[in-house]
């Protein structure tokens, strides 16, 4: 298959011939700031150096391009390739494309020019890495480069304990968490590619994990527990944090170890969901002055802490944005970020009016992946194509691609992967439609030199939802079967919404692409591993939806593995990609779930 240009150049001419690409490619580079970004592809592709200004691939710097900071130009004529870029992250960005043209095998190029550069100046992921499974430093630096080749410059990892604070072992020592050292090889590799690797630490809400240790139950707003309607949510520990000084002085000494292992000046505090305020130590208060006033002036307390520590604050905008007249009140130096994951979330509305304001700002749609066993690929790409929308036309500064791991983090690894390069593509050209060939796309980054792929099963698992009825908010039924927080109700639910009919529609679907898969998962190396990922997936699935018909008193077909043969596969794939430490906790829900 030939391998297609991604993401998408914005200006591509052929100017009619073609180049022969020489045995022994040798390289030229004119300018020292890009001696390093041309060893780096050097070594990728295994070129020559050639002290000559007549390499057959010359890299230059050139002043005509500096009004874009990514932006790049890419000649192939008779003498060979150019390419000029403005700067040397744009040189880099350069460098990806020529991968892509000087494929193994390659051995005449047409002859062209390229002129690009991305459509919004941050395009970054965000990956959780505290809900349970924390990936092992291989699959991290594997994740790093295949963002460098799909043009991403930013990573965020979402941390609340897996960090290895070094007073505070009670919270991560059964976690696996990154170390310092850690940290700073991952930035390091982040660097060499051009990749902004964004700390990000809540600071506020989701503090479970710390609250439920004695240690600090006195800093939780509500240290005994808490109840919500909506969303359901019942605790026997505190979630967040007292909006007060004793907090901010606790979160100071967290963000003076943490912050020293990054070289990025921006910092992701979190600032979301703080699901009990009010109810607990600051309840006089806000029945004073009111949630958001209180919210605000916490804000303010842990921007301040940023600045001290010589950083540009990014936050959660959930609740800024509860009361849209609150934006005005958002110092200039802060950046809320919009998120959304749902096909119908307001980026419009929310965009505009922090751009009215004058704040720098992100959008941030999800992978809907998490809840969920295949994932929720029609939602994602709707959700991913509204944030693209939004954000240009009203001036965002970044998209944040964002997958979470909630209730236990069981959704295969894999299942961000298509809405990964689809958020790529639209990120760098918004007039691009990857959503058309994420088959083909998801064969040439992620399984390069595999004859037989599982990226059209990876496709069809995605879109499973759409055969099982109405969507669903934040989840997947089959996640839902298994996992609800009020399984009493489910009954009803399917008579009205997902009848037998639809279930056994989805099973037969199940049914079709177990054996494809099966096939797959023998393999050796990231096809198989996916492959076998997947059909975990699947057969998860399947279950669940069996539980489904049989609460709508039908039969199905006959269930393939006991639920102990599903927590030992689960297991077994969790450690391919990921550390032991959250494994038992994920584990145990997994199984409690399935014995329900």
């Amino acid at each position: 298959m030939t391998p297609k240009l991604f993401p998408v150049p914005h200006h591509l001419a052929f100017l009619g011939g073609e180049t022969a690409v020489p045995a022994n490619i040798s390289y030229s580079v004119a300018d020292s700031e890009l001696a390093g970004i041309a060893t780096f592809f050097a070594e990728e592709r295994g070129l020559l150096h050639t002290k000559e200004s007549d390499g057959f691939i010359r890299f230059e710097l050139s002043s005509d391009l500096s009004f874009k900071e990514e932006a790049h130009r890419i000649l192939i004529d008779a003498d060979g390739i150019l390419l000029q870029a403005a700067t040397p992250a744009g040189a880099f960005r350069g460098t990806r494309t020529l991968k892509t043209l000087l494929a193994k095998g390659v051995t005449v190029l047409p002859r062209l020019e390229i002129q690009d550069h991305p459509a919004f100046a941050n395009r970054g992921f965000m990956l959780d890495v505290s809900r349970c499974k924390v990936p092992t430093m291989e699959t991290l630096l594997s994740l790093i480069d295949l963002l460098a080749d799909l043009k991403y410059n930013e990573l965020q990892l979402y941390v609340e304990h897996t960090f290895a604070f070094a007073d505070h072992e009670t919270v991560w020592k059964d976690a696996s968490p990154l170390t310092p050292e850690e940290i700073r090889i991952l930035d390091a590799h982040c660097c060499e590619r051009y990749i902004e690797l964004v700390p990000n630490l809540n600071s506020f809400g989701h503090f479970e994990r710390w609250l439920r240790h004695e240690p600090y139950k006195h800093l939780a707003e509500c240290p005994e527990g808490f109840r919500r309607e909506e969303p359901f949510i019942v605790r026997n520990h505190g979630s967040t944090l007292k909006p007060n000084a004793d907090s901010l002085a606790f979160i100071d000494s967290l963000y003076g170890e943490y912050l020293s292992n990054f070289s990025s000046r921006r910092f992701n505090v979190g600032m979301d969901e703080p699901w009990e305020l009010g109810q607990g130590w600051s309840r006089k208060e806000i029945e004073k002055r009111g949630k958001h006033a209180v919210y605000l002036e916490h804000l303010d307390g842990i921007r301040k802490l940023v600045e001290k520590h010589d950083r540009e604050m990014l936050f959660w905008a959930d609740i800024l944005l509860e009361k849209p007249e609150n934006a005005s009140h958002v110092p200039k130096s802060a950046s809320p970020v919009i998120w959304g994951y749902e096909a119908e979330h307001p980026f419009e509305k929310q965009a505009k009016t922090l751009a009215d304001c004058g704040l720098s700002y992100y959008l941030a749609p999800g992978t809907a992946t998490w809840r969920s066993f295949t994932g929720r690929l029609t939602n994602a790409l709707a959700n991913l194509r509204s944030a693209t929308e939004a954000g240009l036309a009203h001036n965002a500064s970044g998209i944040l691609l964002s997958t979470w791991g909630d209730c236990g983090n069981h959704q295969p690894w894999s299942t961000f992967y298509p809405a990964l390069i689809n958020a790529a593509g639209l990120a760098w050209n918004e007039t691009s439609n990857p959503e058309t060939e994420l088959v083909h796309l998801l064969d040439q980054f992620l399984f390069p030199d595999e004859t037989e792929t599982p990226s059209e099963a990876l496709v069809e698992l995605g879109k499973l939802d759409l055969s099982l009825g109405p969507k669903i908010v934040n989840a997947s039924l089959p996640w839902l079967l298994l996992f609800a927080d009020q399984p009493e109700k489910l009954p009803d639910r399917l008579q009205v919404d997902h009848p037998a009919c639809k279930i056994q529609t989805a099973q037969e679907i199940l049914s079709n692409l177990r054996p494809r898969l099966e096939n797959l998962a023998a393999k050796q190396g990231n096809s198989g591993v996916t492959a076998s990922e997947f059909l975990l997936g699947l057969d998860l699935s399947s279950h669940a939806l069996s539980k489904g018909l049989a609460m709508l008193g039908q039969e199905s077909a006959d269930i393939l593995y006991s639920d102990q043969d599903l927590v030992d596969r689960y297991r077994e794939t969790w450690l391919e990609r990921a550390r032991p430490g959250g494994l038992e906790e994920s584990a145990n829900l997994l199984r409690d779930a399935l014995a329900r």
